[in-house]
């Protein structure tokens, strides 16, 4: 039986370093949302205030607008190719034109509806400090968690309205670019295995897959002309982890587009 592998990825700008953000928030949400425990509830609410500060910092569905018109046009391109599936590529561009018009209804700069909303702001206010959400601090947020797990889901969707439209834009971009190469073997001499990047080609992301039995892990450092891979023995995990001194064999890919 063959071991699972473990994917790790390594953004290559700051476009898809916060769509890879919002997308493991969003995994997260989901997760803790389907859980009836209050603490669950917590937490997906938790959830919902880190992605809203997260999407304060920049203009995100501005981002992906111009993501999205960027990779329709390098598609677009490949459509007089013979070797193209054009089946699968007319799907594609027209997910991305429907994707483009849910961006365009989205009003207003995201997270600003919930800008308004004291319960939350108060609950923003208090996980700042340590233990700042006990039921003496925030008895409304005590209140809110003891509702049935259907009222807390309910506020919870409202809550995060925009946030899963913008999860279903995110999970199209990041889809076409993990699928725009294909992975390839290559080998860490001594845990260690660097490469220059292309300037002239759209680097977007890096993927690394080593099976899980082997215990390790990468450490990606990255800039816009190279990159360089480590991998690191964490165990035990309290000590500092140390770097491979065999060679490691792997999977790499270089998704660009």
């Amino acid at each position: 039986m063959q071991s699972k592998h473990i994917i790790f990825e390594q953004p290559l700008n700051e476009r898809i370093r916060t769509c890879l953000r919002v997308e493991t928030l969003m995994k997260r949400f989901h997760y803790f949302t389907s859980l009836k425990g209050d603490w669950s509830g917590y937490t997906a609410l938790l959830g919902v205030l880190e992605i809203t500060s997260l999407l304060e910092r920049g203009d995100l569905k501005q981002e992906l607008m111009k993501e999205i018109e960027r990779q329709h046009t390098a598609l677009k391109s490949l459509s007089a190719h013979k070797e193209v599936d054009k089946s699968k590529l007319i799907l594609i561009l027209s997910r991305q034109k429907h994707a483009l018009e849910r961006l365009h209804q989205l009003n207003g700069k995201l997270g600003d509806h919930l800008k308004r909303n004291d319960f939350l702001l108060a609950i923003k206010q208090r996980t700042s400090i340590p233990g700042g959400s006990c039921d003496f601090d925030l008895p409304e947020l005590r209140f809110w968690l003891n509702q049935d797990h259907g009222t807390r889901v309910e506020d919870l969707k409202r809550w995060a309205g925009p946030y899963l439209e913008l999860e279903s834009v995110i999970e199209l971009v990041l889809s076409v670019i993990r699928d725009s190469a294909m992975p390839e073997k290559v080998i860490a001499e001594n845990g260690f295995f660097h490469q220059t990047l292309d300037p002239q080609q759209s680097n977007q992301l890096l993927r690394i897959s080593i099976p899980g039995s082997e215990g390790i892990y990468p450490e990606v450092s990255a800039g816009k002309h190279r990159y360089s891979v480590r991998f690191l023995n964490p165990l035990p995990i309290d000590d500092l982890p140390s770097q491979i001194k065999e060679d490691v064999t792997f999977l790499l890919t270089r998704c660009s587009l």
